[in-house]
């Protein structure tokens, strides 16, 4: 007898979008949560080539992403994309964009978003998840600022991203 998980008509293939300068846990944790519910996760880095400010480039936070996500599961995979993200959606043939929400901020920006991508592509749809109250305060923007000044991060990113984090702000004194 077939159970209604084998009776999917189409591979549910999801995009997280974002721009992951660094992916920290709280990220992480939702590529987990999307890796159990969707047949296919597109970790996508989002980057303006014309005005990315970010402190790592597209092909760094790839291979930082790549490197945190080893065993998350078969079923995702990482890539880079310059545009909007429900375009980038249509292109892979993903029907479902996630977001995570923090706070009423998030959730006020994330909305906008969510109709403005409906708009554009109503055949995608905007899923969002909660974000693990631990790791509820996790924002990249932090992240960095605070290990611009040699603090140390283990409950918000992985060591390899610290890693990085250190030698890329090294670098740049």
């Amino acid at each position: 007898m077939a159970t209604a998980r084998n009776k999917t008509p189409h591979s549910a293939i999801a995009v997280y979008p974002g721009t992951f300068d660094p992916i920290h846990n709280g990220h992480i944790d939702i590529v987990r949560r999307c890796a159990a519910i969707f047949d296919q996760v597109v970790i996508a880095v989002a980057y303006n080539p014309h005005k990315d400010a970010a402190l790592f480039t597209p092909d760094e936070r790839v291979a930082m992403i790549r490197e945190a996500t080893v065993g998350l599961g078969p079923n995702l995979t990482v890539d880079k994309f310059s545009g909007l993200s429900v375009d980038y959606a249509m292109r892979i043939g993903a029907r479902i964009i996630v977001r995570s929400l923090r706070a009423v901020t998030d959730f006020d920006y994330e909305l906008q978003m969510a109709h403005m991508n409906k708009q554009i592509g109503p055949e995608v749809e905007t899923i969002f998840l909660f974000a693990n109250p631990k790791l509820f305060f996790s924002a990249s923007h932090l992240i960095k600022e605070v290990a611009a000044y040699g603090k140390s991060l283990p409950e918000l990113v992985p060591e390899s991203v610290h890693a990085r984090l250190r030698e890329k702000l090294l670098k740049s004194t």
